[in-house]
C-alpha cells in the first residue's frame, strides 16, 4: 500500500512539471508571434513588393528600388529591422501572398473600406495615387463618355478598376458600355495600348507619367478615384500593432522634415524638388484638380442629357408650328439664337485651347533649347580629343549619348610629374540632365585631385572620388557612378588600372583578359557614408600591339533582337576578340555596327561609352 501511494505521489509531481513545460511552451510562441523571429538580434520583417514603378519595382540589376523601398529601408536601419524582400510582379499575387501570410508587410497598397476587411493598414497616408485612363499618341479622348464600345485594358483586381469607385462601377452609374481587357500589371496594360490591341487602358497617374513616353503613349483628362498609398499587414495578426505604431511614427517624422528621405526619394523618382512644396499642399492641389475634373465630368453627362432633351423639344415644337400656331416661328427664332450664340462661344473657347497650344509648343522649344546649350556647356568641359590625340596617339572614342546630354563621361589628364597620362570612362547614375549634372561633378572632382591633391596612383585617385562625392551630395549620396581608369606609362612600357564596379579588357595575341576593378561603385548607399573605401592599383607590363578597352554597362545591357535579350559582356569580349587586329577607326565602326544591328528597332535604353587604345 505505502509503494502504490508513492508510485501516486510522483505521477502527481510529473503531471504538473509536464503542465508547467506546455504552459511555458505555449508563452514562449505567443510572445514570438507578437515581436516575430529574429536573426543575429534583429526582428525579421518578410515584405512584399510588386511591379509598380516609381513606388516599388525590381531594377535590371536585379536590385529592389522606389519610393517605399527608400523609406522602409530608412526606417528598418533606425529600428534594428532585419528586411527579406519577397517581388511577384503582379499586384493580385502579391495581396494572396500577403492574406495567406507568406509576407508580413506590403509595401504601395492603395486603402479602400473593401481591403481594410482583409488587410491592417498604417494610418500615416504616403502618397495619393490616381487612376487615369492613357491613350495611344494619336488618339484624343476628353471625356469618359467617349469610352462608350471601347476596349479599356485594365489591372485584374486593381482598385482604380474593380474598387467602389473605381471605373467599372463609375461606367454602370452612367450606363457606359465599356469592353474589359484584364491583365496582370500596369506594364502590360500600356504595352497593349502600345501595340492598339486595346482603345486606352487605365493605369496609375505616377506610372503613366513615368513610362508614357517608353511606350509612345499619353494621358487623357479623364482621372477618377483617389487613392491612399499606405503599407498594408495581413488582418488581426497580434505583431501588426507593434509593426505599424512605428512606421507611423516614423513617417510622420518624415512628412514633417522637408530635408528627409521621404523628400529627397520624391525628388529621385518623381523629378520633384525636394524640400520646397510640402506633401500637405500637393495632396490639396491634387484633391481640388480631382473636384474639378469629377465636376466636369458631371456636366457633361448633364449637358448631354440637356441637348437630348432640347433637340426633341425643337421636333415638337416645329410640328406644331407647321401644323397649327405660326406665332411659334419666334420661338424657333428665339432657340436659333441661342444654338449660334453657344457656337459662338465653343469657337471662342477653340481659339484660347489653340493659343494655349502655341504656348505649350514654345516652352517646349526653351526647354530643348535649353537642354541643347547644357549640351554645349557639358562637351566644352570635357577634354577635347584633339588633346587626347597628342598624348595617346593610337585611340578611338564611340559616344552615343541616350538624350541630348549624357550621363556617361570621359576623363583625361597628363600628369607631369610622373610622365603619365590617365583616361578614363565614367557611367553616372541616371542619364539625361541629372546623369550629366552627376558628370560635371565627376569630371571636377578628378581635376581637383589629380592637380591639386597631386594622387598619382588610379586606386587613390578613385579612393578620393569616393570621399569627394560623399562630401559633395552628403544624403543624396545613393547616387554616384561607376568609374574604369587608367595610367600609361609609355616609357617604361607599363600601365596602372583601378576600377569602381568597372573592368578593363586587354586584347593580346588573339586571346583577351579581363583586369576586374572592386566590386563597390563611387558614392552609393547612405550607410556607407564614413565607410573610406579603398580601391586597388593593378600593375600591367604592356607589349607592342596590345589593345586595351573600356566601356561603360550601356553597350553590354542593350535589348535588341526579336527575342528582345541583352547583348551581354561575354558578347562585347567576342566582339573585341574578332575586330582588335584591325585599324581603330574600322574598329570603332565595327563596334558601332554591331550595336545598331543589335538594337534594331529598340530604343536605346541607356548611354553609351567605349574607349580603345593600341600600345604602338
Amino acid at each position: 500500500m505505502k509503494k502504490n501511494f508513492n508510485l501516486l505521489s510522483h505521477q502527481k509531481y510529473y503531471f504538473f512539471y509536464l503542465f508547467f513545460l506546455f504552459t511555458y511552451h505555449l508563452s514562449a510562441q505567443q510572445e514570438s508571434e507578437v515581436v516575430g523571429n529574429e536573426e543575429n538580434g534583429k526582428k525579421i520583417i518578410k515584405v512584399g513588393l510588386y511591379e509598380s514603378k516609381p513606388l516599388t519595382f525590381k531594377d535590371v540589376d536585379n536590385g529592389f528600388k522606389g519610393i517605399y523601398v527608400d523609406l522602409i529601408e530608412y526606417i528598418a536601419n533606425l529600428n534594428n529591422w532585419h528586411l527579406k524582400f519577397s517581388y511577384e510582379p503582379s499586384m493580385e499575387k502579391s495581396l494572396e501572398n500577403l492574406k495567406s501570410g507568406k509576407i508580413d508587410l506590403l509595401l504601395s497598397v492603395g486603402y479602400s473600406e473593401e481591403r481594410a476587411e482583409f488587410f491592417d493598414f498604417t494610418k500615416e497616408i504616403v502618397l495619393t495615387n490616381w487612376g487615369e485612363i492613357f491613350v495611344h499618341q494619336d488618339t484624343n479622348l476628353r471625356s469618359i463618355l467617349s469610352l462608350e464600345n471601347m476596349r479599356v485594358a485594365v489591372v485584374k483586381g486593381n482598385v482604380y478598376y474593380d474598387g467602389s469607385h473605381g471605373l467599372r462601377n463609375t461606367a454602370e452609374q452612367f450606363k457606359i458600355n465599356i469592353k474589359y481587357v484584364e491583365t496582370n500589371s500596369f506594364k502590360d496594360v500600356l504595352n497593349l495600348v502600345q501595340q492598339k490591341k486595346v482603345d486606352a487602358g487605365l493605369v496609375s497617374v505616377l506610372y503613366g507619367d513615368m513610362h508614357k513616353n517608353e511606350h509612345q503613349v499619353k494621358g487623357t483628362p479623364i482621372v477618377f478615384n483617389p487613392i491612399e498609398m499606405r503599407f498594408a499587414m495581413k488582418k488581426g495578426e497580434k505583431k501588426n500593432e507593434n509593426i505599424i505604431k512605428i512606421i507611423d511614427k516614423e513617417m510622420k517624422k518624415l512628412i514633417n522634415d522637408q530635408n528627409s528621405i521621404y523628400y529627397q526619394s520624391q525628388a529621385r523618382w518623381l523629378n520633384r524638388t525636394a524640400g520646397t512644396v510640402t506633401y500637405k499642399y500637393l495632396l490639396w492641389g491634387l484633391a481640388t484638380i480631382g473636384g474639378i475634373a469629377f465636376l466636369f465630368l458631371i456636366l457633361s453627362f448633364i449637358l448631354r442629357k440637356q441637348v437630348q432633351k432640347r433637340t426633341k423639344e425643337l421636333v415638337i415644337k416645329n410640328a406644331e408650328i407647321l401644323a397649327f400656331n405660326e406665332s411659334l416661328e419666334q420661338k424657333v427664332r428665339d432657340r436659333t439664337f441661342e444654338v449660334i450664340k453657344q457656337k459662338e462661344e465653343i469657337e471662342s473657347k477653340s481659339i484660347i485651347l489653340e493659343h494655349q497650344k502655341k504656348e505649350l509648343e514654345v516652352m517646349n522649344k526653351h526647354m530643348k533649347d535649353s537642354i541643347l546649350y547644357a549640351r554645349n556647356i557639358q562637351e566644352a568641359i570635357l577634354p577635347e580629343e584633339r588633346k587626347i590625340a597628342n598624348y595617346l596617339p593610337q585611340y578611338f572614342m564611340l559616344s552615343r549619348p541616350r538624350d541630348i546630354v549624357s550621363g556617361d563621361f570621359h576623363w583625361f589628364a597628363f600628369n607631369e610629374r610622373n610622365n603619365q597620362s590617365l583616361i578614363s570612362v565614367a557611367d553616372c547614375t541616371g542619364h539625361g540632365v541629372p546623369g550629366a549634372f552627376m558628370s560635371m561633378l565627376g569630371k571636377s572632382a578628378l581635376d581637383y585631385i589629380m592637380f591639386e591633391k597631386k594622387k598619382d596612383e588610379p586606386g587613390e585617385i578613385l579612393s578620393a572620388l569616393q570621399d569627394d562625392v560623399y562630401r559633395a551630395l552628403g544624403t543624396n549620396a545613393k547616387d554616384g557612378m561607376d568609374i574604369a581608369l587608367c595610367s600609361f606609362d609609355f616609357d617604361n612600357k607599363k600601365l596602372y588600372f583601378a576600377g569602381a564596379q568597372s573592368h578593363l579588357y586587354l586584347v593580346r595575341n588573339g586571346d583577351i583578359y579581363v583586369i576586374k576593378g572592386n566590386k563597390y561603385p563611387i558614392g552609393g548607399s547612405v550607410k556607407y557614408y564614413n565607410e573610406h573605401r579603398v580601391y586597388q592599383t593593378h600593375t600591367i607590363e604592356l607589349q607592342q600591339n596590345d589593345m586595351l578597352y573600356m566601356t561603360s554597362d550601356g553597350y553590354p545591357d542593350q535589348f535588341g533582337t526579336p527575342e528582345n535579350i541583352k547583348f551581354t559582356t561575354k558578347r562585347f569580349r567576342e566582339l573585341l576578340q574578332e575586330i582588335s587586329t584591325l585599324d581603330l577607326e574600322t574598329q570603332k565602326a565595327k563596334i558601332l555596327e554591331a550595336h545598331l544591328n543589335w538594337r534594331g528597332e529598340q530604343k536605346q535604353l541607356d548611354d553609351v561609352l567605349v574607349i580603345g587604345v593600341k600600345v604602338v
